[in-house]
C-alpha cells in the first residue's frame, strides 16, 4: 500500500487559513483623541523655535496616516 505524502495538503490547509484570517480588516484600538492644536515652526539649521501656539510638549498620533506624509513635507496650503 502507497502512503499519500500529507505535506502539500498542510501547507495547503496553512495557507488557506492565513488568507482567510489576513482577509478581515481589523481596526486599531486607540484611545480617542480630545482636540489637540499645536503649530510648531523651528529652524533647521540652528534648531530655534520660530513660531509656537497650542500645547506642544506631548506626543500624539495623527488621526490619519496622510497627515505623516503632510507633516514631512511641510505642506503649504496656500
Amino acid at each position: 500500500m502507497r502512503q499519500i505524502d500529507r505535506r502539500p495538503f498542510v501547507f495547503a490547509l496553512v495557507l488557506y487559513l492565513l488568507a482567510w484570517l489576513l482577509g478581515f480588516p481589523i481596526r486599531a484600538q486607540s484611545a480617542p483623541l480630545k482636540d489637540v492644536e499645536c503649530t510648531l515652526i523651528l529652524d533647521a539649521a540652528s534648531g530655534e523655535t520660530l513660531y509656537q501656539q497650542g500645547v506642544c510638549d506631548q506626543r500624539f498620533s495623527p488621526a490619519s496616516t496622510f497627515k505623516v506624509p503632510l507633516s514631512l513635507i511641510g505642506y503649504d496650503a496656500r
